[in-house]
């Protein structure tokens, strides 16, 4: 279906969708290193194996902290690992390990090899990548469906709390098109990468030369021409699950306008599918629109060029399938259904208002999964989702026995057609515009007809406005609620959490109860992913501090919820200014009471990424007791977490 141009306004800003990058969560050591203590020979050994020069044994020295390596293979935590180098060549690792202080590293230390060994590129990825020993391989951003992989053009996006797209909420993104699936495949638009954009003329060239090693030539085309860089490229297999490339001198091909997207296109970048005709490498987004994977998608240049060359049938590769748009069983019969008291009965009138906190969704066609999937869920605020204003008076009437509909002062006739769609006309037959949903122009939700992507009897209806131009998989639709009666005022929800299972957080000064933290630690005392906030629902954490702080006699401090979702999301210092940071009592035992509103207009759900804490403000006002490993020793209790 083509769009117009207002309805695709809302995806000026998704180059916007990126969050900063955090460090993994390592082992702190109770000593402090200096960088002239992390010296070859003393903190660690670089060594090759005495039967293969090729393979480098790597070993730390240092006892009572976490190793940090730098390798031409990627990073690693490990005490000893492996690298396996099969051309010669000039090398050096650079050795760290994490300190009371911070990370602290060491001088690199550069080391050469010596002759090739071409039998460490058994695997088929390095042929299928790079052509094989002696070759090269050249690939080009994905332009078009070949019908191979998930993927119908250069760039797509995978939801990293859920990145098999189906609930499971699993975060180990694998090798392999069966392992994860895009929440959203764009294809060409224009506010993105469009069919006509210089980087569509870009390539990437793999090499792996008996001199030279393994090369990289790539051309990124821009508005302001070609820019043709070289360098080295390093295939890390050592986890066949979780393939990763690094470059030297060059980055991982992708477009100009995702420069600041990510902070990462060089070390230990993603492979998630390589076959001998489809290449997608994925990049974390770092910007300030949060956590999410950006898939890169390549086809060769071989099949750009003549698509018949693949196979009919070839190992590994999915075929996208077709929109298919819902069908209803009797959708008639359950447009007019509903539940009254536990009783399910037929009405001749139902009524409909407007979704307050999730009013329009836009819904596209998944090939990957053949389903329908939503690209907002209730994430409004950005430039392509804006936060909208929901008509309060829409209540749109729906008569079974005459077959009409009335919104507002106008009214007309419907029809419900292949148990697919509703198309609504006017007194004299003629089809009538329907507004649902408009915000300033931005996003626009009115038809004639639409069909019904969700129906749930008596709950919700959500409808896709249909553009008389065609078909299509992308649709905006407006959230409707059936009207319900009023049955008496609503108690707090309370939600589950195990106080010994908090993470008790304690560096610079900064004191945290951690309940969720998205970036390492003990993440259980919760489930973050069943935890939603409606607009205007506030979350209240009533908690206790029994021992383990000495407070200065003149000490007043405050205390906050923190979250990276719900604005202001500043963490300390800046939290202690927040409207919601309150008095502290520094009553050993007393009851602390903390809220978190819902002011963003519409529900917050937490998940995977979502970070939750209270802090409490200690900095010189307090001494913090600590164990013999330097972790607080604190005891506190949660009272109790509840949604009001």
């Amino acid at each position: 279906m083509k769009l117009n141009n207002s309805i695709f306004a809302w995806l000026a800003g998704a180059l916007l969708m990126t969050t900063a990058c955090t460090p993994e969560s390592y082992e702190v050591g109770a000593k402090s290193y200096a960088p002239e203590d992390l010296i070859f020979g003393t903190a660690y050994t670089v060594t090759p194996d005495a039967n293969d020069a090729n393979t480098i044994h790597l070993k730390s020295l240092v006892k009572g902290a976490q190793p940090l390596w730098n390798t031409p293979q990627g990073r690693s935590q490990k005490s000893e690992l492996d690298l396996q180098l099969p051309f010669e060549g000039d090398y050096e690792v650079t050795f760290g390990v994490e300190t009371p202080g911070g990370v602290v590293y060491g001088a690199p230390y550069k080391f050469s090899i010596v002759g090739n060994n071409f039998s460490m590129l058994s695997d088929e990825k390095w042929a299928m990548l790079a052509g094989g020993v002696g070759k090269t391989k050249t690939w080009v951003p994905c332009n078009a469906n070949y019908g191979i992989g998930r993927c119908s053009g250069p760039v797509m996006y995978l939801n990293p709390s859920d990145v098999k797209n189906d609930g499971s909420n699993s975060d180990d993104l694998q090798f392999g098109s069966e392992n994860w699936a895009p929440n959203w495949d764009p294809g060409f638009q224009s506010w993105l990468i469009p069919a006509d954009d210089p980087y569509m003329n870009s390539y990437i060239t793999f090499g792996l030369d008996a001199a030279k090693g393994c090369t990289v030539e790539m051309d990124r085309c821009t508005a302001a021409g070609s820019n043709v860089m070289t360098g080295k490229f390093n295939l890390n297999l050592g986890d066949e699950k979780h393939p990763v490339i690094s470059f030297t001198d060059c980055f991982s091909l992708h477009n100009e306008g995702f420069d600041a997207v990510c902070d990462n296109y060089t070390q230990d970048v993603k492979i998630i599918e390589l076959t001998p005709y489809l290449l997608q490498i994925a990049t974390m987004r770092t910007n300030s629109e949060g956590p999410w994977w950006i898939v890169w998608n390549f086809v060769s240049k071989d099949v750009k060029d003549d698509p018949s060359i693949i196979p009919s049938e070839d190992p590994g590769t999915i075929e996208a399938t077709k929109p298919k748009l819902p069908t209803h069983v009797n959708l008639k019969e359950t447009l007019f259904t509903t539940e009254i008291a536990g009783t399910i009965y037929q009405g001749e009138q139902m009524r409909f208002n407007i979704n307050p906190d999730t009013p329009y969704e836009f819904m596209w066609w998944n090939g990957a999964t053949s389903q329908w999937d939503n690209l907002v869920n209730g994430n409004y605020g950005s430039n392509w989702a804006p936060t909208p204003k929901v008509d309060e008076e829409f209540e749109l009437v729906l008569d079974q026995t005459k077959m009409s509909w009335e919104l507002g002062s106008e009214k007309g006739q419907f029809t419900v057609v292949d148990d697919q769609k509703i198309c609504f006309y006017d007194a004299d037959g003629e089809p009538a515009l329907i507004r649902m949903v408009e915000t300033e122009g931005v996003i626009t939700v009115a038809a004639p007809e639409f069909y019904v992507m969700k129906i749930e009897a008596g709950e919700q209806l959500v409808l896709a406005a249909i553009n008389p131009t065609g078909e299509g998989d992308l649709y905006p639709c407006a959230v409707l609620d059936y009207k319900k009666v009023k049955t008496g005022p609503e108690g707090p929800t309370v939600v589950p959490c195990e106080s010994d299972k908090v993470e008790v957080f304690f560096d610079n000064g900064n004191l945290r109860f951690q309940f969720y933290n998205p970036w390492g630690g003990q993440n259980t005392c919760l489930d973050i992913t069943k935890l939603k906030l409606k607009k205007d629902k506030k979350l209240v954490i009533k908690y206790k501090v029994n021992s383990g702080i000495t407070w200065n006699a003149d000490a007043a401090p405050k205390t906050v919820i923190c979250n990276n979702l719900i604005t202001p999301t500043e963490w300390e210092p800046d939290c202690w200014s927040h409207d919601r940071a309150v008095a502290f009592n520094t009553t050993p035992g007393a009851e602390q009471v903390v809220e978190l509103v819902n002011n963003t207009g519409a529900t917050v759900n937490f998940e995977g990424s979502s970070a939750l804490a209270i802090a409490i403000q200690n900095k010189d006002l307090a001494t913090v007791d600590t164990d013999a490993d330097g972790k607080p020793a604190i005891s506190m209790e949660i009272t109790s977490v509840t949604i009001e």
